[in-house]
């Protein structure tokens, strides 16, 4: 099957794999960054991390998806499957504004490093809240439109996809 034509079964099992070795990535550099301000910040913010992205995403939106109980890029269409019913599937675009629930995920600990970065000044910590800020904005972003929206059967009705820039040979019609 061409990269550029949607799917029509499951994501292989690698997609999700490798977008979730990045999420952990991500949770375990945010977690390290927030131990600099205490063992209660880390637990806080991986708290937070794991119970948004693999319970109430998977809950509020993946229950509304096409993937639902199927292999998605990020595995949350299991995730959703195991744990909850099916939900309405033309609900799924609205939905999909919870999403931003995750930004936290995502930019506390770059907002926290660079806090702490301000107030006490070491490169390491530096080099750690950067290059955060490189795996949490830049490669999920990559493996996510990279991996998942150029096969996915959600895309013409996906937020995210409609508000990324258009890809080479990727067409935005179904």
């Amino acid at each position: 099957m061409h990269p550029d034509t949607p799917c029509r079964g499951d994501y292989p099992w690698t997609t999700p794999l490798i977008e979730n070795a990045v999420w952990l990535a991500v949770l375990a550099l945010g977690s390290l960054i927030f131990s600099l301000a205490g063992t209660w910040a880390a637990a806080a913010y991986l708290g937070y991390s794991v119970a948004c992205m693999y319970l109430f995403l998977p809950w509020k939106v993946c229950t509304h998806c096409a993937y639902h109980g199927r292999t998605c890029h990020s595995g949350q269409g299991r995730i959703a499957g195991l744990l909850f019913a099916k939900a309405d599937a033309a609900e799924f675009s609205r939905r999909f504004k919870l999403m931003r629930l995750a930004a936290p995920v995502f930019l506390a600990p770059l907002v926290a490093g660079l806090a702490i970065c301000a107030v006490h000044f070491m490169w390491w910590r530096l080099a750690a809240t950067l290059g955060f800020g490189i795996l949490a904005l830049a490669v999920t972003r990559a493996v996510t439109c990279g991996l998942g929206c150029p096969r996915c059967e959600q895309r013409a009705v996906c937020p995210a996809f409609q508000g990324s820039p258009p890809k080479r040979g990727v067409s935005r019609e179904r």
